[in-house]
């Protein structure tokens, strides 16, 4: 049965790849989850939202522009960023660019309850997001914050949420307030640059990450991987832990658990899926699913593979 509170809309092949995925929670929060690639970049045209609620969206991925009709006001939207969107919304055009990934998660809460939330606090925030969220500023959106290592954990764990039911709905609720805690919390430090490293490193430290994705299953060494992307293997272990609030190997393990998600759902075997990702046995790779989600590679492909 079709579960009124958790929708996903898979793309048509004539549109792209990928998804997005509405999910309600309690007390007027909700989850949109944004992963696809469009074949054609698409102009969608939007009217005033209806729905009273506050957007932050951490996009992890990909490029959009919005422009708002009436001011003709222009919110640049990249990957690496998080924003905090206003309630009130004018009629917009939104553009969606074609050949790349789009990843993001968003967290809609009801202005009244973020309002009511805050109203004890009002005098540690910034005078910019107090306005917005007591209805004294309409602007469409705050400046763009770059995505802490906080923020990508808890996203992660949005990701791959281990949990059905009611447990998962709470699980999700909680992992929703935390991204909008560490936002705050952001905006309070007046948070800028997550890395003290150089341009050149950072873009080094990107180019690994990409090296890390395709080679999962007989990834280079430590020392390999430092040469490919042009920087020393000590910089490249301070570029990860900066960057991304881990090892290289932290990262790795990260990416064959994602993958391994993914191919579960797709009702591959364990043994399969085990080799594909990057471990000698299944028992090994049991071993680390289990320690990463808390459940066994098994009874997660049970509880989330596609039914019929």
């Amino acid at each position: 049965m079709t579960n009124p509170k958790d929708r996903t809309l898979v793309f048509p092949d004539w549109l792209g790849t990928g998804y997005k995925r509405d999910i309600r929670l309690q007390h007027h929060i909700s989850l949109t989850l944004h992963r696809y690639r469009l074949r054609e970049d698409i102009i969608s045209l939007g009217s005033a939202l209806s729905r009273n609620c506050f957007e932050f969206s951490f996009v992890l991925a990909g490029n959009v522009m919005g422009t708002d009709l009436g001011a003709q006001q222009q919110i640049w939207v990249e990957g690496q960023k998080a924003y905090f969107l206003n309630a009130a919304l004018p009629a917009h055009k939104v553009y969606e660019y074609a050949k790349q990934d789009f990843w993001a998660v968003d967290v809609h809460i009801q202005a009244p309850l973020l309002a009511a939330m805050v109203t004890e606090h009002e005098e540690t925030l910034p005078l910019t997001l107090r306005r917005m969220v007591t209805g004294q500023d309409d602007r469409p959106a705050l400046p763009a914050l770059n995505i802490t290592p906080a923020m990508q954990r808890v996203l992660q764990n949005i990701w791959h949420c281990p949990h059905q039911g009611l447990t998962r709905s709470l699980y999700l609720e909680a992992q929703a307030l935390e991204l909008i805690s560490l936002y705050i919390q952001a905006v309070q430090a007046g948070q800028g640059s997550s890395s003290s490293l150089p341009a050149a490193d950072i873009e080094s430290i990107r180019q690994a990450q990409d090296i890390l994705q395709q080679s999962l299953r007989t990834p280079p060494s430590l020392m390999e991987l430092a040469r490919q992307v042009g920087i020393n293997d000590r910089k490249l272990k301070q570029g990860f832990r900066e960057v991304l609030d881990t090892t290289v190997f932290g990262y790795l393990t990260q990416q064959r658990m994602e993958s391994a998600c993914r191919l579960l759902r797709q009702k591959r075997s364990v043994a399969v899926v085990a080799a594909t990702v990057g471990y000698d046995s299944p028992t090994a790779f049991s071993g680390a699913f289990r320690r990463k989600f808390g459940v066994a590679p098994k009874a997660y492909q049970l509880a989330n593979s596609p039914k019929g």
